[in-house]
């Protein structure tokens, strides 16, 4: 059994282009793509960095939790909260797929069908092609990612102020789960932090374990307490005044940390009463039970002029929908993005107002970007990339 773990224990992101290059050189050929999609038609605007770490944090995640086609929504949702709007998870998942391609099977197994279900629900998407294209040429030249995709978790000192639920992570302190995460960061010194860390959140959480199961529970986690391998235990007979003193310290932090917690806690509960309350007021019609519906939000976003307008709402209800999205939810948010773009290059009204885009203009613009990415014969079988 894996423990579930949290974006920060598999990805450390980076800050600059050149860490991905030093990271694999298939990212250059990958960013060399990735930049001719600032022009048209794909007028992408987001941040290569961010791009990057958001493709990598999701391919580490996939090799570590090895999903299957069922999971794919989970994902999609997770990018799209992430990074803001459809097309982002669109361009994240095809620069994904001929990664995950690029990657020796034999030494990193991948599951196949999950694969699978990336092409079959992205291949007709517009970054899909430029990226198969440049996949095809790296495949001839026999060249494949070295980089292992093992998660590579952020500095032991993020965890130390913040309130992190370790029961959660470790379901329930499972021990191998605790072994698992301890292990994930090589410095022995880390280790110690991280196993600390877990122990002293022991005493906060009720386990289901009787008395002999947590004895023999924090003995295990001592054994992880250790300052260095093989370093002998041993405690003097007494705590000097000293060390009592820097015990008093650390455990009033501790308590400065759970009081900051709780009390956001409470804040979200009490902004959750209020909300229960206004749907209790169902006769009130202003105020905060006041209401807007999905359906009433997207077409207002449709009625707007410009993209810019309307952009950080998609954001926003992209990241509300986290994870209770049903399908059409997701295709209400995704169809404003989709009017935008049909705006640009079909007919589209617009506040009563018919929007006819220049046809000679826009073959131009295709035959410009076909030319640079010539298409490829059809694959009769979806999965015959990654074998």
């Amino acid at each position: 059994m894996l423990p579930i773990l949290p974006r920060q224990m598999l990805w450390k992101n980076k800050h600059s282009m050149d860490e991905f290059f030093k990271l694999d050189r298939i990212n250059e050929a990958f960013y060399e793509v990735f930049v001719t999609l600032r022009n048209e038609p794909f007028a992408v605007q987001a941040d290569e960095v961010k791009v990057f770490n958001e493709v990598y944090y999701q391919i580490t995640r996939m090799v570590y939790d090895y999903p299957m086609p069922s999971d794919l929504p989970k994902y999609v949702s997770d990018i799209k909260a992430n990074m803001g709007w459809n097309y982002s998870a669109e361009l994240v998942m095809s620069m994904a797929y001929f990664l995950i391609s690029l990657i020796d099977k034999h030494e990193r197994p991948f599951n196949k069908f999950f694969t699978k279900a990336i092409n079959e629900k992205f291949f007709g998407c517009l970054y899909w092609k430029p990226f198969k294209h440049r996949f095809e040429q790296l495949k001839k030249e026999k060249r494949h990612i070295k980089y292992s995709f093992k998660p590579s978790p952020v500095d032991v000192s993020w965890f130390k102020d913040k309130y992190i639920h370790w029961n959660e992570i470790t379901r329930d302190y499972d021990l191998m789960c605790i072994e698992h995460v301890i292990n994930l960061w090589s410095d022995v010194e880390d280790r110690r932090e991280v196993a600390i860390l877990i122990n002293d959140s022991i005493s906060y959480y009720t386990t289901k374990r009787n008395a002999a199961d947590l004895a023999h529970l924090r003995h295990f986690m001592e054994i992880y307490m250790i300052a260095a391998e093989n370093a002998p235990i041993w405690k003097c007979a007494e705590d000097s005044p000293w060390d009592e003193n820097e015990k008093l310290k650390e455990r009033i932090k501790e308590i400065e940390n759970e009081k900051t917690a709780l009390l956001g806690r409470i804040s979200e509960l009490e902004a959750e009463n209020t909300r229960l309350n206004s749907l209790l007021e169902k006769k009130k019609r202003n105020g905060a039970a006041r209401k807007f519906t999905l359906v009433e939000i997207v077409n207002y976003c449709k009625g707007c002029v410009a993209w810019e307008d309307v952009k950080s709402i998609v954001a926003m209800l992209n990241k509300l929908l986290r994870r209770i999205a049903t399908d059409e939810d997701s295709d209400l948010v995704d169809s404003i993005e989709s009017e935008f773009i049909n705006r640009r290059y079909g007919n589209t009204n617009i506040a009563n107002q018919t929007v006819i885009p220049s046809v000679g203009n826009y073959y131009n613009k295709v035959d410009t970007v076909e030319n640079k990415f010539p298409s490829l014969p059809p694959m009769d079988d979806p999965d015959k990339m990654i074998e």
